[in-house]
């Protein structure tokens, strides 16, 4: 029963990444089957973990109907692109999308800066300054989510300088668990409490975003040994914009990711080339990669398998170089660890996962990104603050990962790392939030008794962390 059960994760993982790619480029990049949505009644989140029928879906059109929607429900919960790892996106009541409540508000092309709503998708926000010749200074992996989702999660980027997409946001328009509206700058705690905040103060329907002139960025791919990377870590993060690593199991190879703005003309063919490499090392991971874990052969040869990897380097206009389309079905976990401890904790962890490797779970990898310190503009995001090091553990199936990751959130929480709250969370509580954050946590909750009284944004897990 368990081969059985192994086998369709594998296929299914496989089948669906190679679907996945296929039909966004047979749609020249407009459509991803592997997002989050709602067919027949029913939704299912990005990754297919989550899967339930919603008492009502709503997808509203102005701020007006928004106001009403809040007044007129017990519970709710939204959602942009559904890239979501946990049930935060499982609502009580009333499942809300704002897919149809995008676009731009309004732009000032002489201070650089544009207003768009709430669920603009990152894309489409890319898009819009382009036609003006401006460009998002901070850009995540993933460009499908939508602009107040990836501040309710308080996502990053990587990198010497900066480090979240929140830095770049002038103000936010809120609508709080009263239906109230409120415009609110970085210094205030209600914006500090929406950014990471998961959407349990208020939901963000308006996002004003300074923009900067359009850049290019020279992107290099290239294969290292750990040793070297190890000794020269700083130095590699002081040489370069952006930088992040790729670290492998049973292996002493790891993959070294630069970003640096440049002035030099764009690759040509540079947006196919990327695709290409992209879409290679999806099915790659789907299919070889799942295919050394579950046969066992991972420990064999995992350094050899990498040892034939090779390098990329591109110039490709900026969006298009930190932006990745994500097309492997696949599962995080992702918390942060002081900067100092960056090799003992990638080694630790690691390590958990030679020691529980059997042919049950699946390939797994860990990316590691870096964000520099004084991140002020959060009250409990994981970064907020320290100079940090995110460690992802990248599960590439939809199945038998979940004992390893229970297993790594023990770890994650002896040592007092601090989970990314998007990504799979599930064994964290409200004491845990409370040991970490301390007087920034008790803040927090102070303002979802203000803002949201009625707790009408709540829903199990939010009711399990705060």
């Amino acid at each position: 029963m368990e081969r059985t059960i192994k086998s369709r994760g594998y296929f299914y993982g496989a089948v669906t990444t190679t679907f996945n790619i296929l039909a966004n480029a047979v749609t020249l990049g407009n459509y991803l089957w592997l997002e989050g949505r709602v067919r027949g009644g029913i939704f299912r989140n990005w990754a297919r973990q989550y899967r339930y029928q919603p008492q009502r879906f709503v997808q509203p059109t102005t701020e007006e109907e928004i106001i009403e929607i809040v007044k007129n429900s017990s519970g709710l919960r939204f959602f942009g692109s559904g890239h979501s790892f946990n049930d935060g996106i499982v609502s009580d009541e009333t499942l809300v999308s704002l897919d149809k409540f995008s676009g731009v508000v309004w732009k000032d092309l002489a201070t650089k800066q544009i207003a768009v709503k709430g669920g603009t998708r990152v894309r489409d926000v890319v898009k819009l300054l382009l036609k003006d010749n401006l460009a998002f200074g901070a850009l995540p992996s993933h460009d499908a989510q939508s602009i107040g989702g990836i501040l309710s999660t308080d996502v990053h980027g990587t990198g010497r300088d900066w480090g979240f997409v929140s830095q770049w946001v002038v103000s936010l328009k809120i609508i709080d668990g009263k239906g109230n509206v409120h415009e609110c700058q970085p210094s205030d705690d209600l914006f500090k409490a929406v950014i990471g905040g998961v959407g349990a103060v208020g939901i963000i329907t308006e996002v004003v975003i300074q923009a900067f002139d359009r850049f290019n960025v020279e992107q290099k791919f290239e294969m290292s040994d750990i040793a070297f990377v190890e000794n020269n870590l700083d130095r590699l993060l002081q040489a370069n914009e952006h930088l992040s690593l790729y670290l492998f199991p049973f292996s002493d190879k790891c993959q070294i990711s630069t970003w640096n703005s440049t002035k030099r003309k764009k690759s040509f063919l540079g947006p196919l080339r990327e695709f290409i490499s992209i879409s290679f090392d999806a099915l790659l991971s789907a299919w070889f990669g799942n295919f050394m874990a579950y046969t066992g052969l991972l420990p064999k040869i995992s350094t050899l398998a990498y040892s034939f990897k090779r390098g990329t380097n591109l110039v490709l206009e900026s969006n298009e170089a930190f932006n990745r389309t994500i097309y492997h079905l696949h599962q995080e976990l992702e918390f942060t660890v002081p900067y100092e401890q960056t090799f003992e904790m990638c080694r630790r962890f690691l390590n958990l996962y030679e020691r529980r490797y059997s042919t049950d779970l699946p390939y797994t990898l860990l990316e590691i990104r870096f964000t520099p310190a004084g991140h002020d503009r959060t009250l409990i995001g994981a970064g907020r603050e320290r100079r940090s090091t995110w460690i992802d553990l990248i599960c590439n199936d939809s199945h038998g990962f979940e004992k390893y990751y229970a297993a790594a959130e023990e770890e994650v929480r002896q040592i007092d790392a601090r989970p990314h709250l998007g990504k799979f969370c599930q064994s964290f509580h409200q004491s845990d939030m409370v040991r970490l954050h301390g007087a920034h946590f008790a803040k927090f909750v102070q303002l979802i008794n203000e803002y949201d009284p009625n707790n009408k944004f709540a829903n199990d897990f939010t009711r399990r962390i705060f």
